[in-house]
This record gives C-alpha cells, structure tokens and sequence, in this order.
C-alpha cells in the first residue's frame, strides 16, 4: 500500500479510535494507505483504504470514506447533505433493524436475516466544519472472502438479480417492521426526501439533463414517431422537481418505506459459493437513501442494470422472490405481510411509479454505451458510431417497456 495518499488528520484520528477499539496497541500500530477504487471518487466524497498494522502482525483493512476538503467543491455537489444521510442510516437505521430482528428471534445465520451491508466501525460528521468519515468493512480484504463487483457495462443475469431481489424484501421488511415497533425512528425514515432529484438539478449537473433529453429523442425519427421524440424533449422540462415530486412517499402511503435510492451496479458487490454460484449479496453507498415506494430500488436495477429478459419474462418471478423474501421475514417480526403490503399493491405502484426508469435512464444509458462527451453533444454528426447504436438500442427498448407506466406530471 502506498503512503502519498492524502488523508485529512481528523480521518487519521478517527482510525486510531477504531484500532484501539479492535485490539491494536496504539504505541505499536502503522497505518497504511492506497486509494479506493471506484470510479467518480472525487466530487461527493473520497475513498480510502486503510490497513491497520500491529506490532504482532495483526491486520485490519478498512475502507474511509469521506468528504472533499475544499469547501467550494462541498457545497457544489452538496456533499455533506449526502454524508449527513448516510450516516443517519449506518448510526439511527441499520443498528435498530439488527437490533429489531435479535430480539425477534431471527440469528444472522438464517436466510430470513438481513445484514447485506458492510460493518460500520464508525461514523462521525462534524458539518460546521466540513467534516464526516465512514469507516467501514472492507468486503475485498484479505482476511475475507472476497465479494464481487460486476461489471457496470454488462447487463446482469437472473441469478444475480434473485439474489439481489431477496436481500431487498428483507429490506423492506425490517422498514415495515420499525413502523409497528419503533414508530419515533419510522417518523424520522418518513422525512427522508430523495436526495438524487436535488443532486442532479444542481448548478454543476442541471445542463446535463436537456442534453441527455435530446440525445434520447435523437433516437426516433421524427417523422415517423414524433410521439416519442417529443415525449423525450418534454420530459426535460424541469425534469428533477418532478421526478422528486412524483417519487414523494407520501404518494406511496400507507405502503411507503426507506429505500436505498441508488442501487445499480457499481453499489453491490456479489459472494459466490465454492462452485462459482451467486449466494450472496452487500449493498453499499445509501447516501441517496430516501422514504418512496419498495418498488423502486428494483425496479430501476431490473430495466437500468438487468438483461432485457428480465422486464420482458421473469419480471413476475422476480416480484414473487421479492415478496416472498418479505413476508418471511416480516412475519418472523410479528408482521402480516397481506395487510403491510399486499402482493397486489407491489403492480398497482409499479404502474404509477415506473416511469421513474426511464428518467434515470436518460442519465444511466450514456454511461452504459460508454459515449464520449461530443457524440453525446452532437448524436447526428456520428450517427454510424458503435456505441450510438447500442444506446439507441437500449433506449428504444426502455422508452417502449415504460409507456404503459403513469407520465410524471
């Protein structure tokens, strides 16, 4: 591991605290690090990996995550408010949904618990100053199995998504289940607005979004289906405090709950079992955390991140694993999972929340066909690029699976 990583002293303190707290001796420890290895790392917050060293050899790998230093590239994109909700999930939420399903009876162990998120060390947010970190497991550490991080520009099986659909109705069922038994914390999830509307209508960002419009409407020949080009260019109009406002949970009552509000597939990472199979699956990055409908985490996995197949054929399956996955647990909680959220309710806000896809689709797609900036900026001056084709491909095919979706207004 590299030391010229930069890590601010209050970070560094912060580690300290927590290899204290795991058994190092703090005149015998060093403290390595290298940097984290995801993309975008930078603008909202910073990654770090950190390995803590004993003087008998011992280890610890953990990653750091925390906020740029510089106060203007903070307030540009909103970094704190983001940190502020990610901390409020590892230190007021997560805890009371482990600490709910201990006292239900339900081990760890057991395919009904949830606990498909890394281990927070600690947490601490200091806004008046600019400062926050997460210090948290390292789920590539040498002392573990390594988890797995797909490939973000590969479309993702079934039997990664069915996987990923049972961790969610865990999920949602330890929401579901703070309602009856912890209402003061389910009163604070209810205020939880959804932070990605705010980001993504910025100063910095808000230009994007009649670009990707009329990069989506190139994709159809106005001639021949102005219907849906035109419905491209509309959609940009003051398209984030519509979306925020169509996605409110309040529209999603008396079935809302928290959702992790940006899970795709650079926010899991996938265990496999001795013969290579999907078994498990960790979600990471609940920055954009929010209160809305259960079905918007996966639907936006199934349509933005899923092979096509997967919306077309099996998406009623994969709802049926969802629901299941849900009921179990729920009811291990003392719930009843026909009353809290009827199977039914799961199509019906489908329907009026849906077209959430598409919108996020006019930021994903660009991503996921690898366009660089000018085709993006001048789609008609390459229209026999490769990877133009493929994002026309992909957009013609969620435009017409999202039709039958309610129109955000």
């Amino acid at each position: 591991m590299s030391s010229a990583v930069h890590v601010p002293a209050y970070v560094q303190e912060r580690l300290r605290i927590v290899a204290e707290k795991e058994g190092f001796v703090p005149e015998s420890l060093s403290i390595q690090y290298e940097a984290g290895s995801k993309s975008g790392d930078g603008y909202i917050g910073l990654i770090v990996r950190a390995r803590i060293v004993g003087a008998t050899k011992k280890e610890l790998t953990v990653i750091c995550k925390f906020p740029p230093e510089d106060r203007q590239q903070r307030e540009r994109f909103n970094a704190m408010l983001l940190f502020e909700r990610e901390l409020f999930i590892y230190q007021q939420v997560l805890p009371v949904f482990e600490e709910l399903q201990l006292q239900y009876g339900i081990d760890p162990q057991e395919d009904t618990y949830f606990g498909n998120y890394p281990r927070c060390y600690h947490a601490y947010c200091d806004s008046e100053h600019g400062e926050a970190v997460l210090i948290l497991e390292d789920l590539m550490a040498p002392q573990r199995p390594p988890m797995k991080l797909l490939d973000q520009y590969v479309p993702i099986d079934c039997d990664h998504v069915r996987v990923l659909m049972k961790a969610l109705g865990k999920f949602n069922a330890c929401s579901f289940a703070l309602k009856h038994h912890r209402p003061k914390v389910y009163e604070q999830l209810s205020q939880l607005n959804d932070l990605l509307s705010v980001v993504l209508d910025t100063e910095q960002t808000r230009p994007l979004t009649p670009r990707n419009c009329q990069l989506a409407a190139s994709t159809f020949d106005a001639a021949v289906e102005s219907k849906f080009q035109q419905e491209m260019l509309n959609l940009s109009r003051s398209m984030w405090p519509r979306t925020g406002a169509h996605i409110a949970g309040v529209r999603a009552e008396p079935y809302a709950a928290l959702n992790h509000g940006d899970c795709w597939t650079n926010n899991v990472m996938f265990d496999y079992d001795a013969n290579g199979r999907v078994k498990d699956v960790c979600l990471f990055d609940w920055q954009m955390a929010r209160y809305g409908s259960p079905v918007l985490d996966y639907t936006l996995f199934i349509f933005l991140c899923g092979e096509l197949d997967l919306r077309r054929s099996k998406f009623e399956s994969l709802v049926t694993t969802f629901y299941d996955s849900f009921s179990a647990t729920l009811q291990r909680m003392g719930g009843n999972p026909e009353k809290d959220l009827p199977r039914e309710e799961l199509d019906r806000q489908l329907k009026q929340f849906g077209r959430l896809a598409l919108v996020m689709g006019t930021y994903a797609f660009p991503n996921v066909a690898q366009l660089p900036v000018q085709v993006c900026e001048n789609p008609a001056l390459y229209r026999t690029d490769k990877r133009l084709q493929h994002y026309y491909a992909l957009m013609r095919e969620l435009v017409k699976d999202t039709e039958k979706f309610d129109e955000i207004m």
